[in-house]
């Protein structure tokens, strides 16, 4: 049996994917190591991913590539 709390979670996942739609789609690092990047559109806001890791929210799709690069040169990955 399902439980309150794991049942409105599926749900709000499921809204948020119908909501949201791939800008960009990129492979970050250096080396052989490469990681999957992307940018999506949730309404007004650009959201920046990495290795499916949410990083961050920002303003414009530059902003979110540069701030990408920015955690991906930091972290040294």
């Amino acid at each position: 049996m399902i439980n309150f709390k794991d049942f409105r979670s599926t749900i709000s996942e499921t809204a948020n994917q119908i909501n949201e739609k791939t800008v960009e789609k990129m492979k970050v690092g250096s080396g052989s190591k490469k990681y999957p990047a992307e940018i999506k559109k949730e309404g007004s806001k650009y959201v920046a991913y990495v290795d499916g890791d949410k990083l961050d929210e920002f303003k414009s799709e530059e902003e979110a590539k540069k701030g990408i690069n920015d955690f991906v040169e930091l972290m040294d990955l």
